[in-house]
């Protein structure tokens, strides 16, 4: 008498196609992450009631709250502005540099950076600020005073 055998089935999952897919996914997400976050420098910029939203710039120009001039991403001493703006592979005169100073920044410095934006032959520039989410002028109903007869 002959017995047979059974083929034992090897159930296993294939991983290629979701190494593959996780794989795009990564990718997916890297190519549309913002490259461009603000920059790693902190710079709390102002806040406006009329401020637009202007057409992005590939030049930026930021200051620190210290005090330092970086353009794009790399520090620079205030005098070297006008060339190296120049120097930019994007730059035309109007291609407008967009400024972000930090709102603790002195009026002094801000205007020897627009200076230095002017020198370098741009025409056209942006002091980015935030868009403020309360009128000037606006005074919190928590801190009006009281009215004699209401306490």
């Amino acid at each position: 008498m002959e017995i047979e055998r059974r083929k034992r089935r090897h159930s296993h999952i294939d991983i290629a196609p979701l190494v593959d897919v996780v794989f795009l996914l990564l990718l997916f997400f890297m190519l549309t992450f913002n490259m461009a976050m603000d920059q790693a420098i902190m710079i709390r910029l102002p806040k406006s009631e009329t401020s637009d939203i202007q057409a992005g710039s590939r030049i930026m120009v930021a200051i620190s709250r210290e005090g330092l001039v970086f353009i794009q991403d790399q520090a620079i001493q205030i005098e070297a502005l006008p060339a190296v703006i120049r120097q930019q592979p994007e730059w035309t005169v109007d291609t407008p540099v967009n400024i972000r100073a930090d709102q603790d920044v002195s009026v002094g410095l801000l205007v020897r950076v627009i200076d230095g934006v002017r020198n370098s032959g741009s025409r056209h520039f942006n002091v980015l600020t935030e868009k403020s989410q309360t009128p000037i002028g606006h005074v919190p109903a928590e801190t009006h005073p009281a009215s004699p007869g209401q306490e």
